[in-house]
């Protein structure tokens, strides 16, 4: 059974899909058609299999194909049809007068080619066809009152979880051992288990602890930190090491309520840390503080992002800062909703500014071939009287 509170309402969805026609009327789209999970999700408020064709003028239609009996009952928009399959869509989209539009916004980030091609020869074959993307990703990167109330649950999820670690973090207890306990947590605060990534060949699970020098070792995720995993096959995340004394342990883990997402790092220890450690910390502390404090509307992203690489050059970290040498990675921060890399993105050569309304994870973290990971991660709500923290764990180091 669906509790009541777990549904989009109606009005969400009719906001955001306003919001999106301004979008694709400014950019002469005449009809966009949505298929990635996370995008149905957020304009119709079910992750049923269907397709999903809004217009730039009247109402979305949203076809069906698995399984429509859920789809009716999760989502409140009104033009909700069953698909038997892909022969059906030419029908459907005739009687709404939508067969003939001469421009069509496709997810071309994300959508396989092998569709692309279908859509383009059996259903628009005279159309042009242009990447609708940014447009999904502009309407989404400012949310509601509802949404961030979805995301202050997640960050909820996350500060009840990571408590347990100051109970139960011991010498020889292993990276999964301790992992475990903290998803199991999660999952039984209703965390669905994983969290959704847009970026190509991203994967992520529910967290990572990172732990002594398997936590520096860098991954092939486009992420500060990496670990071994537990084979080549993921090669990421907690694996079978033995937690030590005298090390740090990252704990890096996203709440999820309702598909909405927080992100959150906190630093641990056995007995403490050596010396050089113990500052590298204090420094990615002040870091954190002052980007925390640039976090106003109408900054632009790569502004902040260049104050704190100066700033840590300045402190005699540069080679360290979100990743070791060649595979420092050139964002300090990302954008949360459904997906954990939305807008906007504190990066390199980005002049998206800071908007109200916009909800940001502040990573800064430094990286020590051999030695470890040390770092913080909050999750920001971007509000017009500066950066509101939503992730709620104390932020010093918790020595156990």
């Amino acid at each position: 059974m669906l509790l009541q509170g777990s549904l989009t309402p109606q009005a969400e969805l009719f906001e955001r899909t306003r919001r999106f026609q301004g979008h694709l009327r400014d950019l002469g789209i005449e009809l966009a058609m949505l298929r990635q999970n996370a995008d149905l999700y957020y304009f119709t408020g079910t992750v049923q299999d269907g397709h999903l064709f809004i217009p730039a003028h009247g109402e979305p239609l949203f076809l069906v194909w698995r399984v429509f009996e859920r789809a009716i009952k999760e989502s409140a928009l009104r033009d909700i049809r069953p698909l038997s399959g892909m022969s059906g869509l030419n029908e459907a989209l005739k009687e709404k007068g939508l067969l003939d539009a001469a421009v069509v916004g496709l997810e071309l980030d994300c959508l396989p080619a092998a569709l692309y091609l279908y859509y383009s020869k059996n259903i628009w074959p005279g159309a042009r066809f242009v990447d609708v993307t940014h447009a999904v990703r502009l309407t989404r990167a400012v949310k509601s009152r509802w949404e961030i109330d979805r995301i202050r649950e997640a960050c909820v999820q996350v500060a009840e979880a990571v408590a347990c670690v100051q109970e139960t973090l011991r010498e020889g207890l292993t990276e999964l051992e301790l992992s475990s306990q903290i998803e199991t947590r999660l999952r039984l605060q209703g965390h669905p288990g994983y969290l959704r990534m847009r970026g190509w060949n991203q994967e992520c699970g529910m967290g990572h602890v990172l732990s002594g020098a398997d936590g520096a070792m860098p991954s092939w995720t486009n992420t500060p930190g990496g670990g071994l995993g537990t084979s080549p096959a993921y090669g990421l995340g907690a694996g079978t090491r033995t937690i030590r004394t005298f090390e740090p342990v990252c704990i890096d883990f996203g709440g999820s309520s309702n598909g909405y997402l927080c992100d959150q790092t906190r630093l641990f220890c056995i007995k403490g840390l050596p010396e050089r450690l113990l500052d590298a910390y204090k420094a990615v502390l002040e870091v954190h503080q002052g980007i925390k404090e640039r976090l106003v509307p109408g900054a632009s992203c790569s502004s902040i992002y260049d104050w704190a690489i100066n700033r840590m050059e300045g402190l005699g970290y540069a080679q360290n800062f979100m990743g070791f040498g060649r595979n420092q990675v050139i964002f300090i921060g990302h954008g949360l909703g459904v997906e954990v890399d939305e807008y906007p993105f504190l990066s390199r050569k980005n002049p998206m500014p800071l908007a109200e309304g916009m909800v940001v994870a502040v990573e800064p973290k430094l990286v020590f071939p051999d030695e470890g990971i040390v770092g913080i991660e909050d999750t920001y709500l971007i509000t017009q009287n500066g950066a509101e923290r939503l992730t709620t764990s104390p932020q010093e180091l918790i020595i156990c």
